[in-house]
């Protein structure tokens, strides 16, 4: 699905936050569950279902049971003292069963004289009766060598959108065709998010939990990621100050620890480059991360060790703000695992969650006055969301040490660049450069599964942003 479309989970999300504001939470969820105006209801099995499951993932829990008591969840998001993983959930009841890998002829067949499906095939699966042509599915074996051989194009596969893009095999179909996820394999890249157009694939939310901590009077302090900029088409000043009015203490740029971030990889490679290192990859994008860690050991000892930009400005404020709450604000689904595992972010929201709070709350971010930021980061920093980004802010920090660097780009993660990847590994060295840039999603951040504009332009948006900046280079 499209980003920016004005989805049914964010309506849900409105709804859950509005319900927030009310005297009876558990109350006003319930109301809501029996009244959720969704768009396009006609074509679920059960709406009412799916309007139940999309409140309990609003809420930040699992949507897969038999049954879900939306007050019931509710009062248990009102207790809950940590969030719980895995940070995604399937909604069955939404899931339409696609019956992904099923190999059929259409009507375009021409039923032509020489039958080159029929010679392509080799398991004696494809029969013409004199008028048509058919496909026996208990010998098929879906090879595809029929889709190759038709001239008209006219044999055509069908597949299971979520299962498609995944680039690690971690979703397969269940007994009744509806998708599945295996969480031992997901590096929760967020790919099946975006591509299922049912919405049957949804993070869990945090935003119950950040709202929680800010009607408390605690610290909120919300950590906006380089690539926000190109989601939401207002000024620096105006972000902080909706961000503030909804409640925040204050709104912080990760394009501050983007910047150390460049710095100290940019030193790693050279360390590592003199000491006779072949190449050295990125570690900034966390999806590839998980993908080291779960599917690709052997690639480790090329991986750099540098922080990513999330892990250095929380760090820096949370010495700052020892009794802070810090909120990661993400384009990306990997960021609340690694936001999990570091004790200085507190919670994720990510744009989409973003966008429904700042709708819910009727805020006009165009009306917001605010602040300036105290450091005016730099170009480059601000265009760390971009594939090629951690390598032009590397180029800029490395004041000529990297002159014999050839980067190589690895704009996002399928089944072709894993294989790639995988060579490189196994052979010690990459013929194509010798530092690697890894970005799980093509365009980079900016392409993002809980993104809200399409990748191409949140790239001209953020570009635009970034222009007026100071280069890195300018202090290095």
């Amino acid at each position: 699905m499209a980003p920016g479309f004005k989805t049914q989970r964010r309506e849900a999300l409105i709804q859950v936050i509005r319900a927030f504001r009310g005297q009876n939470f558990p109350a006003e969820i319930e109301k809501i569950s029996q009244k959720l105006p969704l768009e396009g209801e006609k074509s679920y099995p059960a709406p009412d279902d799916v309007r139940r499951a999309l409140i309990a993932s609003a809420l930040g829990f699992a949507a897969d049971g038999d049954r879900i008591d939306p007050a019931q969840l509710a009062q248990m998001a009102l207790e809950r003292t940590q969030v719980e993983m895995p940070p995604l959930t399937t909604l069955p009841c939404a899931c339409n069963g696609c019956g992904g890998g099923q190999i059929r002829v259409t009507d375009l067949c021409q039923n032509c004289a020489l039958k080159p499906c029929i010679q392509s095939c080799k398991f004696d699966s494809i029969h013409n009766d004199g008028a048509r042509t058919t496909i026996d599915g208990a010998k098929c074996k879906k090879c595809s060598a029929c889709l190759r051989a038709c001239p008209y194009g006219a044999i055509a596969k069908t597949v299971m959108p979520c299962e498609n893009v995944c680039p690690v095999g971690a979703i397969s179909r269940d007994a009744n065709g509806r998708a599945t996820i295996d969480f031992a394999k997901c590096i929760c890249c967020g790919k099946c998010i975006s591509a299922c157009p049912f919405e049957a694939i949804q993070p869990r939310s945090q935003i119950i939990d950040v709202l929680k901590a800010i009607g408390s009077g605690q610290r909120v302090i919300a950590l906006l990621a380089p690539s926000l900029w190109g989601h939401f088409k207002n000024t620096t000043e105006q972000i902080r100050g909706a961000f503030k009015k909804v409640g925040f203490f204050d709104a912080v740029e990760v394009a501050i620890g983007a910047e150390i971030t460049s710095v100290k990889e940019a030193e790693e490679l050279h360390e590592r480059l003199e000491s006779g290192a072949k190449f050295m990859t990125s570690s900034c994008c966390a999806a590839y991360n998980n993908l080291v860690e779960q599917h690709m050991p052997e690639i480790k000892p090329y991986v750099s060790t540098t922080g990513t930009p999330m892990l250095y400005i929380a760090e820096k404020l949370r010495g700052e703000y020892p009794d802070s709450v810090l909120v990661f604000v993400s384009p990306c689904l990997a960021k609340y695992r690694e936001s999990h595992a570091d004790k200085n972010v507190s919670f994720v929201l990510n744009y989409g969650e973003i966008d429904a709070l700042f709708d819910a709350l009727e805020i006009d971010l165009s009306a917001c006055e605010g602040e300036k930021f105290s450091h005016e980061t730099a170009r480059e920093a601000r265009e760390f969301g971009f594939s090629g980004g951690v390598s032009g802010a590397m180029k800029a920090v490395a004041k000529g040490k990297l002159d014999r660097v050839k980067f190589v780009p690895i704009n996002g993660l399928d089944q072709d660049t894993i294989k790639e990847l995988r060579g490189y590994a196994k052979s010690g060295e990459c013929d194509r450069g010798n530092m690697i840039e890894v970005m799980c999603c093509p365009g980079g951040c900016v392409g993002g599964g809980l993104t809200i504009c399409p990748a191409a332009q949140a790239q001209r948006q953020l570009k635009s942003h970034a222009a007026p900046a100071k280069s890195l280079a300018d202090d290095a």
